[in-house]
């Protein structure tokens, strides 16, 4: 098992810029997964409810003309690549959530390997557009597999976001560097890794980016964070899933999830389009790729 230091031979924060007027400072992105298949049983079958949820979330970008990111699992891809090509005409940017949704740090060296080639055949081929940018299941990238970058870079991947920079009960890096930083890989590969938005007010971290974090977090501590980042020359990246957008989803399953776990992963869910739908008052937000781009990442 490889650590960082045999890894990782140079890490450098990438200088920045404040985006001109107009350019995104924050990035909307979303992890296209079907909730069941990915929180519960990875053997089950993709369902429509992934289709039926994206689309709720288009058309709260479609009401606030904003473009965002779809981070899509390659099983999702092979079961509605029509789904992927909507996105793409209607100007939004595809990348890759890996294929199987299994978490990066239970696979070896082989399996990861087949399951990014995997994961960028299967979203190529849905979408007709090449992929360059990852972010991992579950933030699965941990201090005991950051060899997993080097199987980023031989896949082809020139931007990672699966870092999650604050040590959690599942996930993440302690200490991990809050901004985007260049990384120089053993092999003389390199990768931009780019987190989502964690707010750093001294020692103290502070998860805002997504997910169940913002679902329950009040809206002015969202806000005073995101601006915060952006104000210490940070570009935000927030995340969402499909499945936030449907609040009665959890009920369709019932007795096959118990009560604690629909308790849990209900949180937030039935006000979750209105909290994104102010949140595009607070900041200009983009795609990943013009995000970076603004912020002359890229």
């Amino acid at each position: 098992m490889a650590d960082s230091d045999s890894v990782i031979v140079e890490r450098q924060r990438v200088p920045v810029a404040a985006p001109a007027d107009g350019r995104p400072t924050a990035a909307f992105t979303v992890d296209v997964e079907d909730w069941y298949q990915s929180c519960v049983d990875l053997e089950a079958p993709i369902s429509e409810r992934v289709v039926r949820n994206v689309n709720r979330i288009v058309d709260v970008l479609d009401d606030a003309k904003v473009k965002g990111t779809f981070f899509v699992q390659g099983r999702v891809a092979e079961t509605f690549p029509r789904m992927l090509q909507e996105l793409v005409a209607a100007g939004h940017e595809i990348q890759s959530h890996g294929y199987s949704h299994r978490s990066l740090f239970s696979l070896d060296r082989e399996e990861l390997r087949d399951e990014l080639e995997r994961s960028v055949k299967s979203v190529e081929d849905a979408c007709g557009q090449r992929v360059t940018a990852f972010r991992a299941p579950d933030f699965s990238i941990l201090a005991d597999n950051l060899w997993a970058l080097e199987s980023l870079a031989e896949a082809g991947f020139v931007v990672d976001s699966s870092i999650f920079p604050q040590a959690r009960s599942r996930y993440g890096i302690r200490d991990w560097d809050l901004a985007p930083q260049r990384l120089t890989l053993a092999s003389g590969a390199r990768l931009l890794e780019v987190p989502v938005a964690v707010w750093g007010r001294g020692n103290v971290r502070l998860p805002v980016a997504g997910g169940g974090y913002f679902r329950v977090l009040p809206g002015g501590v969202v806000t005073r964070a995101l601006r915060s980042i952006v104000n210490e020359g940070r570009p935000v990246v927030v995340y969402c899933h499909p499945y936030e957008f449907a609040p009665e989803e959890l009920g369709e399953y019932g007795d096959r999830i118990p009560a604690r776990q629909r308790m849990h992963q209900g949180l937030g869910r039935s006000a979750f389009a209105k909290r994104v739908r102010r949140l595009f008052d607070v900041l200009p937000f983009g795609r990943f790729d013009e995000t970076l781009a603004a912020w002359g990442l890229t």
